[in-house]
């Protein structure tokens, strides 16, 4: 028998912790959302919420003040909500930021502010120590040996002052990854496990902060050390490191056979309150799957599986795509998958009832000081898999964009996103940002956002305006199958959905082999060619799917869940429908033939999901999930040719709902006239030119963008909304050949469509004509040497509410372009279009200057692609 089963053996009998922890940095939830948690905790079947939101200024950043009159009643009452409902309310402090161990005044604030919480009927608490410098102040060297003694003696001097209560610690080392120097010689953790008193629960996260699997080998070494089964802190559900990730998959990786080994578990989840229900209802199901406590799978024939089978068993549980292809030699009390649809089943009641979005304010932009990604350690495997792991794998992954602290890393994970946000009613605690922290510890990464691309936050939810363009000519019910495909995408940390899954197979494949629709290859490669526009138009069918499901759920009754999940489902729509315009353009076979080996070569610093090695790092857990940042989202991405363009895909989420829909797609012969009206209407400096050219309609369209949608449509696109075309981003892959067919071509046209005015004074449309008639002006060869490509980006803003469709309409050129070889795009502007250039110049355009022989009344902007 081993120690750990020693003291799995002797320790008293107890119920078994689990339930939910409000532990993650971002917007606390709110008390009307604590009410209903507890609400799903009792119909669950769990008994337990401990209150440690990070951004909770009392809880954390200012934990020595105590609380209000109001702030006190408001937490009397979760206190008594949670009680009603046969739910242990755990009060959580973090003093460990600033506080002085030695200090016997910090002691008394310690106890001070515990005490207060105790008069509001509270009887669990837990200290926290995570996500701190590990290392003790000079006076506090003088009195302990080490930072573990340190914190052992505060804890259990008030744990003994309280009346030793149901109480919780955790550790700064509290998972595997870091023990110093390991699990089993660290000695601050041998600290904790000789001298905590024993009836302290220890929590912990696993070999990992987000730990893919829990075993029994693991938790046995674990119970070794710290001399107690230790209470998990799961983070497998958590998404705060990650702003593009939430995750509705079902409770994995950890079999119902670990349950004996623990005195308890806790998900910290979403940080979104609403995208919990999956999670905590399959946590429930695996929680009273072994009330027996059997340490033994028990199989159908009666048998037994030992833990190391088990163990396999969850490695492999995943492979199979449904519940009839499991084995049948399994363990029957827990199944992820069969957990997942009867959970699918009671959220869809969830999904139809009418709760209204909690309150919100605008944030509060926090930044802190940029630091460097860290290396990622990268298990052993073969050379050519290397390429995924390690620094270059996480600079890829992030791309282009500027990274900033936010705190060390934490037992939840990491601040996700550069704002904090303060909540405007007195809930208990005022909401402020963490304190920003300059350890050289392991950090997160967040992204840092333009702040012209902040919106105001809204009131009330705007009704949906639906696109005539979607395939819904009326409205449908948001179903379970839709339910089933919105988990699928935001599956869990190390898998995605079999859908999602597929439509990254599906895109890198109709990527690499678009040469055999090529044309002048098409014919000769008729098999291939029909079977490539078989697989294009089933991808095609699975955007239109998503994109269906995407309308529908703005649609349903429980409008907090569309508020809750908005932004990310803006950014999956968003995304799958560049997708889609990608793979439409490729169906048009007008890839240049020199540019088709550049397909197939995947690049070694840009590791992709069929990147060999990649896949299986991801699903392997080795690394942590914030490695792989993005989700689906980042994994599409990475699969276009997005190089040099990150930021037209990284974009915060507007604050509002927005009424509008947009799609996008290839130019076609029959947009002419409605391009020519936007040309027309934004000519002037963005402003509507229809007076300016009252006889003359087209001319200003013919003189813009004429020979581009005439000579070389092969790279245009546009944008619609439920009106029509509203936008377009015109470009051409050589802007020299360009000119050349418009010397030869079009400005002969042009002569004789509109003749030359033979008068002095000209008209406004005169001048424009007289240009045609003019020797034509050549744009400098140092631009277009740099920025071989010319574009024209136009929209009616009227109808573009949404900021993200001209960056998104400039991703469709940008991505042909880039297929095509190109390595730049210029625009030329008049000097006085102040707001044009401004405008490109936020699409990250920067004037070009030190030209040779540029006139004076002209502006080049260029950007890499």
């Amino acid at each position: 028998m081993t120690a750990g089963e020693e003291i799995l053996d002797n320790r008293p009998k107890r119920k078994f912790v689990c339930g939910a922890v409000e532990g993650f940095y971002g917007r606390p939830w709110t008390t009307e959302q604590r009410k209903i948690l507890f609400e799903w905790l009792k119909k669950m079947k769990m008994n337990t919420y401990m209150y440690a939101p990070k951004d909770d200024c009392k809880h954390r950043a200012f934990w020595r003040d105590l609380y209000s009159v109001e702030e006190a009643e408001n937490l009397t009452s979760l206190i008594e909500a949670a009680k009603e409902n046969g739910v242990e309310f755990v009060y959580a402090l973090s003093p460990g930021l600033d506080i002085t161990f030695s200090s016997a005044k910090d002691v008394q604030f310690l106890k001070r502010k515990l005490e207060q919480v105790t008069s509001f009927g509270c009887t669990a608490f837990a200290l926290l120590f995570d996500d701190i410098e590990p290392g003790l102040s000079e006076t506090d060297r003088s009195v302990f040996q080490s930072f573990g003694s340190a914190q052992v003696a505060v804890t259990n001097e008030v744990y003994q002052h309280l009346g030793q209560p149901q109480f919780y610690f955790c550790p700064t080392e509290y998972c595997s990854s870091r023990a110093v120097p390991n699990l089993l010689s660290s000695d601050y953790l041998n600290t904790l496990g000789a001298k905590l008193l024993k009836d302290i629960d220890i929590l912990w996260t696993g070999q990992k902060v987000i730990s893919k699997k829990l075993t029994i080998q693991h938790l046995q070494e674990v119970s070794s050390v710290i001399k107690r089964p230790p209470v998990i802190w799961d983070n497998i559900h958590a998404n705060d490191y990650d702003p593009r990730r939430m995750f509705l998959g079902p409770f994995d990786g950890r079999s119902p056979e670990i349950i004996p080994y623990l005195r308890g578990l806790l998900t910290n989840p979403n940080c979104e309150f609403e995208a919990n229900y999956m999670a905590l209802h399959t946590l429930g199901q695996w929680s009273t799957s072994n009330n027996d406590g059997l340490k033994k799978d028990i199989i159908a024939d009666g048998e037994h599986l030992s833990p190391v089978a088990s163990d396999i068993r969850l490695e492999t549980e995943n492979d199979f795509g449904a519940n009839e292809d499991l084995p049948s030699r399994i363990d029957k009390r827990y199944q992820a998958r069969l957990a997942l649809n009867i959970a699918l089943n009671d959220w869809m009641q969830e999904i139809n009832t009418n709760r209204q979005p909690p309150r919100v304010v605008a944030p509060l932009t926090i930044t802190g000081p940029p630091i460097p990604i860290p290396p990622v350690p990268a298990p052993p495997m073969d050379n050519s898999a290397t390429a995924v792991c390690g620094e270059n794998m996480a600079a890829s992954f992030t791309g282009n964009q500027p990274v900033v602290s936010q705190g060390n890393l934490v037992n939840s994970t990491i601040p996700s996103d550069s704002e904090s946000e303060l909540s405007e009613d007195p809930e208990p605690m005022e909401y402020v940002p963490s304190a920003v922290s300059t350890s050289d510890g392991c950090k997160d990464i967040s992204t840092v956002v333009p702040a012209e691309d902040a919106m105001q936050v809204e009131t009330e939810m705007p009704s949906v305006v639906i696109d005539k363009d979607c395939c819904m000519t009326n409205p449908e019910n948001f179903t379970r199958e839709d339910l089933g495909l919105l988990v699928d995408f935001f599956y869990t940390p190390f898998d995605h959905g079999m859908t999602s899954t597929q439509l990254l197979q599906d895109l890198h494949f109709l990527k690499v082999n678009a040469g055999v629709v090529v044309q002048g290859q098409a014919k000769t490669n008729l098999a291939e060619a029909t079977a490539w526009m078989e697989a294009a138009d089933k991808f095609l069918a699975v955007v239109q799917k998503v994109d269906r499901m995407i309308r529908l759920l703005q649609m349903i009754p429980n409008t907090a869940v569309v508020h809750e999940f908005f932004s990310y489902l803006w950014d999956l729509q968003g995304l799958i429908q560049l997708c889609a315009c990608y793979v439409q353009w490729l169906k048009l076979g007008q890839i240049k033939e020199s540019a088709l080996p550049r397909l197939s070569e995947p690049s070694p610093n840009s590791p992709t999901w069929c990147s060999k090695g990649y896949k299986e790092l991801f699903h392997s857990g080795d690394q942590e999930p914030w490695v792989f940042r993005g989700g689906v989202q980042g994994e599409i991405q990475r699969l276009l040719p997005s190089d040099g363009a990150h930021d037209l895909f990284l974009m915060r989420p507007p604050e509002v709902l927005l009424k509008k829909m947009y799609s996008y797609r290839p130019y076609q012969l029959s947009d002419e006239a409605s391009t020519y009206n936007i040309c027309l209407r934004t000519c002037d400096d963005g402003m509507d030119g229809t007076e300016v050219f009252p006889d003359y309609p087209n001319l200003i369209a013919d003189r813009i963008i004429g020979a581009i949608v005439s000579l070389s449509p092969e790279y245009c696109f546009v944008v619609c909304d439920d009106q029509g075309v509203c936008g377009y981003a015109l470009a051409s892959l050589n802007a020299v050949e360009l000119r050349q067919k418009t010397e030869v071509s079009w400005i002969p046209a042009m002569y004789q469509k509109y003749p030359k005015p033979s008068k002095e004074e000209l008209t406004p449309s005169e001048e424009v004509i007289m240009s045609f008639h003019t020797p034509q002006r050549c744009t400098p060869l140092s631009v277009t040497q740099r920025y071989p490509s010319v574009i024209r980006l136009d929209f009616i803003p009227a109808r573009v509410e949404d900021y993200s469709v001209p960056k998104r309409l400039l991703a469709c050129a940008v991505m042909a372009l880039k297929t095509s070889g190109s390595t730049g795009i210029h625009v030329e502007m008049n000097v006085g279009d102040k707001c044009m250039i401004d405008h490109y110049q936020r699409m990250g355009f920067f004037p070009i200057v030190d030209i040779p022989g540029a006139p004076d009344d002209v502006v080049y902007l260029g950007r890499a692609i």
